[in-house]
């Protein structure tokens, strides 16, 4: 699936694949974009290697459309929002999940203190693209991988090669502790509200001081084992 697009099914989706959205408006400015594509919404828990014992730390779970899915897939998932509309939202949709299975923590994940985790899955604004990075990259312990979305600009500044017109410190210091490559590319048409670029999806595998920490992708997929 490297290198491939997921585009918007035609046609009018059945009721079942519905996104959920709660009757929230939701804001450009802050950079809220909610997945509704379930084949999108699947292919990212796919991609993310999700094991039954695993516990998903997902940053930016909007009204908890991949929510649901990773929840079917790993463990526990702990979901980071700021947005405290967002966590009604999610705390009325998923009421009754006990909080071994769930827990929704409302703040600024740029400010908050990360639990122990295993899978990263994150949908962030444009703004916090670069100090998120960072503090996922000095995140101990060591989490195995981490999914998020980043738009085009970023991504290819994170991919870049010496010599391209791209290649930048913010290069040079995520490439000396992480492996990068694309996983795929996501329409616009895939959110709501469509954001005005494309989002590449990408993976960075890890490198913990001079030990090799594996993996792939272009979703932030950070690996640490």
């Amino acid at each position: 699936m490297a290198g491939g697009k997921i585009r918007k099914e035609k046609g009018k989706p059945s009721s079942q694949h519905t996104p959920y959205q709660g009757g929230i408006s939701f804001h450009k400015s802050k950079g809220q974009h909610i997945l509704k594509n379930p084949l999108l919404v699947d292919t990212i828990v796919q991609k993310s290697g999700i094991k039954t014992t695993d516990v998903v730390l997902e940053i930016g779970p909007g009204t908890g459309n991949l929510t649901k899915k990773l929840l079917e897939a790993g463990k526990k998932v702990i979901a980071v929002e700021i947005d405290p509309r967002m966590v009604l939202e999610l705390n009325k949709r998923f009421q009754g999940t006990p909080s071994s299975r769930l827990t929704v923590i409302q703040g600024d994940v740029l400010k908050t203190e990360l639990p122990y985790f295993d899978i990263c899955v994150a949908n962030i604004p444009y703004q916090i693209s670069s100090p998120l990075t960072f503090k996922l990259l000095k995140h101990q312990p060591a989490f195995r991988c981490a999914i998020i979305m980043f738009q085009r600009e970023f991504a290819m500044r994170l991919v870049a090669q010496p010599g391209d017109k791209l290649y930048c410190r913010l290069t040079v210091n995520t490439q000396l502790h992480a492996r990068i490559s694309h996983l795929l590319k996501v329409g616009r048409n895939n959110f709501t509200p469509p954001p005005k670029l494309i989002l590449p999806w990408y993976g960075l595998s890890l490198k913990a001081r001079h030990e090799v920490i594996k993996g792939v992708g272009w979703i932030l997929r950070l690996f640490t084992e």
